[in-house]
């Protein structure tokens, strides 16, 4: 036999390998990357005034304007502060 045939047999036996090798044991999904960074590094942080959480200005809720702005890990935290807030202002 020729070279070249002696070649290609190889090549389609290590083709036929390959398959089986594959349908037995199926290549694992790779981890996927998350979508976005959740937050930059360096970026300032506020307090909520109710919980005490320190979270990123970016991602707070922000009630009020300029030196009254306050902000919170989120809405629950939000509203309880804002009701006590009021209650005391109230009686």
């Amino acid at each position: 036999m020729t070279l070249i045939s002696w070649i290609i047999r190889i090549l389609l036996i290590a083709f036929v390998v390959r398959l089986v090798l594959r349908a037995l044991f199926p290549p694992r999904p790779a981890a996927r990357a998350p979508r976005k960074p959740l937050e930059r590094a360096g970026g300032a942080l506020v307090q909520d005034p109710h919980c005490g959480t320190y979270v990123p200005k970016s991602r707070a809720l922000v009630s009020g304007t300029g030196e009254h702005a306050k902000f919170f890990c989120s809405t629950e935290c939000r509203d309880r502060y804002l009701s006590g807030h009021a209650r005391r202002h109230a009686s």
